[in-house]
């Protein structure tokens, strides 16, 4: 797999362009803070499991279809059992490098998507569209930026999610269970066997309020694969929406900051395996198109025709001591 090793200011990010322009890892001097611990074989075959994956569109859709405005989209069945698509197609595609640039102090890449009649989901998702990641590296961490622009003539639905995936902090201690994660979930949005949403929404129990809660909730408390609202929770006195991650042995803390343009979380700890969590923010809720919600509630976007978009988010690791 060809990849960008790009340094700055104490950080190292891996880039792989062609595999959906994931990050594969973000280090801070020896630290890891994505789950990185996997071959290039293992890493192609399950690319959400690894680094930061864009998610286009997010999770599950009922049958993989759906229609706006008197255009269908149908996105290829990829859990039979369950006739659902997952994740979409963009984490899959190679990205063209726009250019790349690296200092001491600061580092950069720009990497470019063109959806359009030649690509090979055109049929599926007939919109004519640009994607751009910007990552900058600098002091305070990673900083990521994505434009998307509608270029199909007319109205285009979108949904945008990361299938963030942090290493838990003290895994390599085996110290996981004692790590604590805050994140600025709401309530809990009920799905049923088919992960797709009952339309039930329920109070977060005890256990997911610790999330939430100043100390933080453990990463590993039973198996996860929970879809949330957001609430913005407190941070340094303010409203923060985003996921922190602390170590148990107090050495640092991860601090994942997000736009509030995701509107919903979901939370996977791939069944409690230890080694990492899924922390993934997306603008909407599971189904979204087919569902019978107001946008605001269901998170569905629109882009006007030569609308652009920019959704921003960042990740830095804090030394405690």
């Amino acid at each position: 797999m060809l990849t960008i090793t790009l340094s700055a200011a104490g950080y190292t990010a891996v880039f792989a362009p062609a595999n959906g322009g994931a990050i594969l890892s973000l280090k801070k001097g020896d630290t890891e803070i994505f789950h990185h611990l996997g071959t290039d074989e293992q890493i192609l075959a399950k690319p959400t499991s690894y680094g930061l994956p864009l998610l286009f569109p997010p999770n599950r859709l009922d049958g993989g279809t759906f229609t706006f405005e008197g255009v269908k989209t149908t996105v290829p069945i990829t859990e039979p059992a369950r006739n659902t698509s997952c994740h979409g197609f963009l984490h899959t595609r190679p990205w063209q490098v726009a250019g790349y640039q690296e200092s001491e102090d600061t580092a950069e890449i720009h990497l470019v998507f063109e959806g359009d009649e030649s690509t090979d989901f055109y049929q599926n998702y007939p919109y004519e569209f640009e994607a751009e990641l910007i990552y900058k590296i600098d002091k305070d961490g990673l900083h990521q930026q994505i434009n998307l622009t509608n270029l199909s003539g007319k109205n285009m639905p979108y949904g945008l999610g990361w299938h963030s995936a942090f290493a838990i902090p003290g895994w390599d201690l085996n110290k996981a269970k004692d790590a604590k994660v805050r994140v600025s979930v709401g309530k809990r949005i009920m799905v049923d066997d088919r992960m797709l949403p009952t339309g039930e929404v329920k109070d977060l129990i005890p256990e997911e309020a610790e999330f939430r809660s100043e100390a933080g909730g453990s990463p590993l408390f039973r198996i996860m694969d929970d879809h949330y609202t957001v609430e913005p929770i407190e941070r340094d006195g303010k409203p923060f929406h985003g996921a922190v991650l602390t170590d148990p042995d107090g050495r640092y803390e991860v601090v994942y900051r997000v736009d509030d343009f995701y509107k919903h979380w979901m939370i996977w700890n791939c069944r409690q395996e230890g080694s990492f969590i899924c922390i993934e923010p997306q603008n909407w809720r599971i189904n979204a198109p087919n569902l019978d919600l107001p946008r605001e509630e269901s998170g569905l976007d629109v882009l006007a025709d030569q609308e652009t978009r920019t959704i921003c988010a960042d990740v830095c690791l804090n030394e405690l001591k």
